[in-house]
């Protein structure tokens, strides 16, 4: 008697008979005994759930409870982004949802799209086919079903239609935008890299129908503009612990888990027992979108073979396990810093040495705000950017609370200008204001007197908008000229390539991943965690929206500032509060 390998239907091992005869049968719960015919019977039903499976997936096939939900959350939001880990099955969900959905609605429309047309015939139309119910994959043609499948060509014409009408069409997105303008629809699947154009077109392709709209998505090479907008500000409704993720703490006389095998051998030498899980989002709320964000685990899929990839994966980098067996994005895709990490290179202000050598540095502009950043060099070399203006959640007489200087935008890699760039109408005087307001501040948290502003040993200004001549009454002046005549004395800041500047700080936050961080393996570059567009640029900035990208002000400003060659004066005699490790 052979058992067909199945990941669900398990098959017993036979371990002999017992005295009275009877077969003894090992589960995985322990050991069961059979007669002949009992165990003939269990394996002809187990055989037969296989076959039917293999035959007509659509009724019979084994489904994750992470599918059950996605269909809950498309009835009711009518829109779902999945991100999935490799395998995880979140194409094969979209499919069948597809094919149940044509079941369900008769003369309905379905679109689904992928990136080429040899992507659809390679990737989707036999996901679709896969599922096709048997009785239907013979059909012949008539004055409504067309159904004409090929393995290599995929559905005849991009398309096909059940007997009751409804009909799915495959469409691309190197196709124009305008080839689904016009057209009413009951469901619609995008998968991977769908433009912004194409989903803001399909939204409205769906209200008269009260069609839902289901995206699938792999983030290995990172995320897109459309998935980062979805994913900015979302609030997490359910997570789970990420078993190849574990956290580590000091053995001791209670600890139960000195038997587990740690994924890192890197951990350090008195922190190798493993004591809990970080814990990983499987479902969150937009915060600018209606719908829902969903995460398939690749464990979750039987057929995925995730042991092997959890083999793969042990040793891996903490961003690869969490792209590939979560489907949790760790960078834009065209990240300009993917080195960046909020979780080491991010600090609260009080972590922050109190003491060093002060820098300010500004990226003026007539049309909108000055971007303005305040930056510490310790005397081991680390630099720390303190402030920020505007901040978001500093208040500015006569202005109020800014808010962001960027936020997400599906259409735009760098994100659109936030309220925050929208022109204060400050003069000169007005910006010396805020200066010294924040430098008095500054100074009061580095435990100066009250009142007596932090110095600063050097403030730098963009030398293409700073020694750009106006014409004044007088003649022709500068801004940095200007600024001179209100004590505000300003350098011209570098004007070499972005590329250039963009380099220097990633050697800045460079350190070993692989290692724990502590004082021999850390960044050189820090943001305070109050400077919330500092961070939103360094996590998001590409540069493909160019000169005009909405978040690029304050990649320039840390760019003047790397490029200018600050450093700690090691004259001085300042000293240092260790930072250490977090």
């Amino acid at each position: 008697m052979i058992f067909s390998d199945h990941p669900i239907h398990e098959a017993p091992s036979i371990l002999g008979r017992d005295p009275a005869g009877n077969i003894l049968l090992r589960f995985k719960d322990g050991v069961r005994r059979m007669t002949v015919d009992q165990l003939t019977e269990f394996h002809r039903i187990r055989e037969e759930q296989i076959a039917n499976e293999k035959n007509d997936p659509l009724r019979y096939e084994w489904e994750p409870d992470a599918w059950r939900q996605a269909d809950a959350i498309l009835d009711e939001h009518r829109e779902l982004l999945i991100l999935g880990g490799n395998r995880s099955g979140k194409s094969s969900y979209a499919a069948k949802r597809i094919m149940k959905a044509m079941l369900d609605k008769p003369d309905g429309r379905f679109w689904c799209f992928q990136e080429t047309s040899g992507n659809s015939v390679e990737m989707q139309q036999p996901l679709l086919w896969k599922y096709m119910p048997p009785e239907y994959r013979n059909t012949k043609k008539s004055r409504v079903t067309n159904i004409s499948y090929g393995q290599k060509t995929g559905f005849a014409e991009n398309s096909f239609v059940l007997p009751n009408g409804a009909q799915c069409f495959f469409r691309n997105y190197s196709q124009d935008v305008s080839t689904i303008e016009g057209g009413e629809v009951d469901g619609i699947w995008f998968d991977e890299l769908v433009p912004s154009t194409f989903l803001e077109t399909a939204r409205f392709r769906l209200i008269t129908r009260k069609g839902w709209l289901l995206l699938t998505f792999t983030p290995i090479e990172g995320y897109s503009a459309v998935v980062k907008d979805y994913l900015s500000g979302a609030k997490t409704l359910e997570d789970r612990e990420a078993e190849l993720l574990p956290i580590y703490g000091q053995a001791d006389s209670d600890t139960r888990h000195s038997s587990l095998v740690t994924r890192h051998s890197d951990a350090p030498d008195d922190a190798k027992v493993i004591i809990g899980h970080e814990r990983l989002p499987t479902l969150q709320e937009p915060a600018r979108r209606k719908g829902r964000v969903q995460y398939f685990w690749t464990q979750d899929n039987p057929f995925s073979g995730y042991p092997e990839l959890r083999t793969e994966l042990l040793k891996a980098k903490k961003e690869e396990i969490l792209v590939r067996a979560y489907g949790v994005p760790t960078k834009s895709i065209g990240n300009q810093f993917p080195r960046f990490n909020d979780k080491v290179h991010v600090v609260p202000v009080d972590r922050i040495p109190r003491t060093g050598t002060v820098y300010h540095v500004v990226d003026p502009c007539g049309a909108r705000n000055w971007a303005q950043i305040w930056a510490r060099f310790d005397d081991i070399g680390r630099c720390f950017i303190i402030q920020e203006w505007p901040g978001q959640d500093r208040y500015i007489p006569g202005v109020g609370f800014p808010g962001a200087w960027a936020e997400p935008d599906g259409k735009k890699h760098d994100g659109r200008p936030g309220d925050a760039q929208k022109c204060f109408g400050f003069g000169l005087l007005e910006y010396k204001a805020e200066i010294e307001a924040i430098e008095k501040e500054l100074g009061r948290e580095a435990g100066l007197p009250p009142g007596e502003p932090l110095p600063v040993f050097e403030r730098l200004m963009d030398s293409r908008y700073g020694n750009a001549q106006t014409v004044a009454r007088e003649g022709a002046t500068t801004l940095i000229e200007e600024c001179a005549e209100i004590d505000l004395a300003f350098l011209a800041a570098p004007g070499d390539t972005v590329n250039e500047g963009v380099t220097l700080i990633n050697d800045l936050l460079a350190y070993d991943t692989t290692q724990p961080v502590s004082a021999l393996n850390q960044p050189k570059l820090y943001v305070a965690d109050r400077c919330k567009n500092t961070i939103y640029a360094l996590q998001e900035w590409t540069g493909r929206d160019g000169k005009t990208g909405a978040c690029r002000d304050f990649v320039d400003v840390i760019r003047y500032l790397v490029l200018s060659g600050a450093r700690h004066l090691q004259n001085e005699d300042l000293s240092f509060e260790p930072l250490g490790s977090y």
